[in-house]
């Protein structure tokens, strides 16, 4: 009667290497014939462990947002209730005269003082710190916030009927006190301005340094010299902020602006496209989700990916991802989505696209059957010997699998026989 040999199979597991006493084992006999069961249940570990992972993969909790919820949320932040702005109201534009001010000159002519009727009497006037004007023969007289017509209806106003009975003023501008302000970012000319007291309001200071450059966004950020007063934005490219702007708060000595400049005029591709890169777009322009993959070259077409994800940074700052159905966009089932400056898609791996490669790079179907390229015992021995302490203290364990290698593997990868010829 032969004597049976009996051999220990190990089942590998697809993460990590069990410790030995916690490792499963089947235990068959080298020439029984249970030994192709023992493999088979062998195969069906693995193949249910690689369904077990897949489907963890698969049920992680998804935390994308759909497009419409996109749609939403861009409407809530864009949905700003527009100013209304009459004539009247615009406090520092060319339609309101100049106003004077503290340290501004003025020159002041006067006509009637002397006694010759028309000789005119010439001075040259400066505001001072109490908003007043000094004259050689009246009180001061208070011109601070007054406009140049109604200056000179106060200097009248002085002299006639006490002094003389008749009194013609003109007055002109000669110099005001201008407002500095520092203007910074995506300008022409980007430094200190000075602005006069009618044009101190952010469009007047983007006009004194040169106005937009072309990597300009189009939002300016007003951040006040003075702690009390609050960091304002506007976008310019909105009219309802260019009303906003000009009904704004004087600027004053100090305040300084922010051009913010625009997002990378790109949009990144990633994931299972035949050629992920970085797209150039032209600035405020789209690119449809469709254009957009096939610039990367398509999709990887043994894979089929039907879902993608977009990665989106709002106006407000935030960072969304939204889902995004391929199939149904190539389908026309949904509107091909137009992606922005500084957009990623990304097409990432799901259960269904892991299994195929797995399958592609395993399975191999050829003109004489289908043949497995996936070989486990090879792929226990190189990690063993990638450990040199530990395949030192396992020579028995090697031996063995030295033994099993011929055997197992053959069951495993069956050879494939050439044809009969006749």
């Amino acid at each position: 009667m032969n004597r049976r040999r009996a051999v220990r199979i190990r089942v590998v597991d697809l993460v990590g290497r069990w410790d030995r006493k916690d490792r499963p084992s089947l235990v068959c006999h080298a020439r029984s014939p249970r030994r192709q069961l023992c493999h088979a249940m062998a195969r069906a570990t693995r193949f249910v462990a690689v369904l077990v992972l897949l489907l963890v993969a698969a049920c992680r909790a998804d935390k994308r947002i759909t497009l419409a919820q996109l749609q939403e949320l861009e409407q809530e932040i864009a949905e700003v209730a527009p100013v209304r702005v009459e004539q009247e109201e615009l406090a520092l534009t060319d339609f309101q005269p100049y106003k004077a001010r503290q340290g501004d000159v003025l020159a002041v002519q006067m006509v009637g003082l002397l006694e010759e009727r028309y000789a005119p009497t010439l001075l040259q006037l400066r505001v001072q710190k109490d908003g007043c004007i000094t004259l050689p023969v009246v009180e001061p007289i208070k011109v601070e916030g007054l406009d140049l017509s109604d200056v000179e209806q106060a200097i009248i106003a002085a002299h006639v009927p006490d002094i003389v009975k008749n009194l013609s003023v003109y007055v002109q501008l000669v110099r005001p006190e201008p407002t500095t302000v520092l203007v910074l970012g995506a300008v022409g000319q980007p430094g200190l301005v000075k602005l006069d007291n009618n044009a101190r309001n952010v469009l007047y200071a983007l006009a004194a340094a040169q106005g937009f450059n072309p990597l300009a966004s189009g939002r300016i950020r007003l951040k006040p010299i003075r702690p009390e007063r609050e960091e304002v934005v506007y976008d310019l490219t909105d009219v309802n902020d260019v009303r906003r702007a000009l009904l704004g708060s004087p600027l004053e000595p100090g305040d300084m602006l922010v051009v913010e400049s625009a997002d990378d005029s790109v949009v990144y591709v990633s994931g299972l496209v035949n050629q992920p890169r970085v797209i150039p777009i032209p600035p405020r322009k789209t690119l449809s989700v469709l254009r957009a993959i096939a610039a990367s070259g398509g999709l990887v077409d043994f894979l089929e990916p039907k879902k993608a994800t977009l990665w989106r940074k709002l106006v407000d700052g935030r960072q969304v991802q939204v889902r995004v159905d391929l199939a149904a966009i190539r389908a026309g089932d949904e509107p091909d989505l137009a992606l922005r400056a500084g957009d990623i898609l990304d097409v990432p791996h799901t259960a269904e696209t892991r299994f195929r490669q797995w399958f592609a790079q395993n399975i191999v179907i050829g003109p004489f059957g289908v043949r497995a390229v996936y070989d486990p015992v090879a792929d226990y021995r190189a990690r063993l010997l990638r450990d040199d302490d530990r395949a030192g203290s396992n020579i028995i364990q090697q031996s063995l699998l030295q033994s099993l290698g011929t055997g197992v593997s053959e069951l495993l990868i069956p050879p494939v026989s050439p044809p009969s010829t006749p």
